[in-house]
């Protein structure tokens, strides 16, 4: 009996001095839930392995991160909601290697790229990412020419999504 009096006093103080809403409190675990499930499926890759993330894991995280965000709008308290705001963020880099700019990636390994005009065409070629080092250069040396060669032969949103994520990409890659 004391240690669950223990720990009914060490909670007490926790849930009574949050603002937040029982509601709010019960849609921010839910919340929170989905998270974790992105946290998992990224811990699996990066940053402890040269494998990069495949292609449907970023797709299956990329579901999680629009779960998320529509669960994140649904809470109203503003502490509640700071708990989970990095979301943002980190699906914005996701979105980068699942939506128009992951999509552009695919299209491009089959597609011949002029390598005079473009420089860093050889990263677009099958398999021609498979490091984080070289993932590394293109979301730091390589930025401009990969931005030219989405633009070229994807459109502006893939350009877009590539700009949105490379801050994410980087930090999850720990680029310098």
């Amino acid at each position: 009996m004391k240690p669950f009096l223990f720990l009914i006093l060490i909670y007490l103080p926790f849930a009574f001095s949050s603002t937040c809403s029982t509601t709010d409190q019960i849609k921010f675990l839910q919340c929170k839930g989905s998270i974790i499930k992105i946290q998992d499926l990224l811990k699996l890759y990066a940053p402890y392995t040269e494998t990069p993330v495949p292609t449907s894991v970023f797709k299956q995280i990329s579901k999680l991160c629009a779960r998320t965000a529509a669960c994140i709008k649904t809470i109203e308290c503003a502490e509640a909601k700071k708990g989970v705001s990095m979301m943002d963020f980190a699906c914005g880099g996701i979105e980068m290697s699942s939506g128009p700019f992951g999509d552009c990636m695919a299209k491009l390994q089959t597609t011949p790229i002029d390598s005079r005009k473009f420089p860093c065409a050889p990263i677009f070629e099958k398999d021609a990412l498979d490091s984080i080092t070289k993932g590394c250069k293109m979301i730091t040396e390589d930025v401009q020419c990969v931005k030219g060669v989405a633009e070229k032969y994807c459109g502006t949103v893939a350009v877009e999504a590539f700009k949105k994520g490379i801050p994410f990409m980087k930090d999850l890659m720990k680029c310098e």
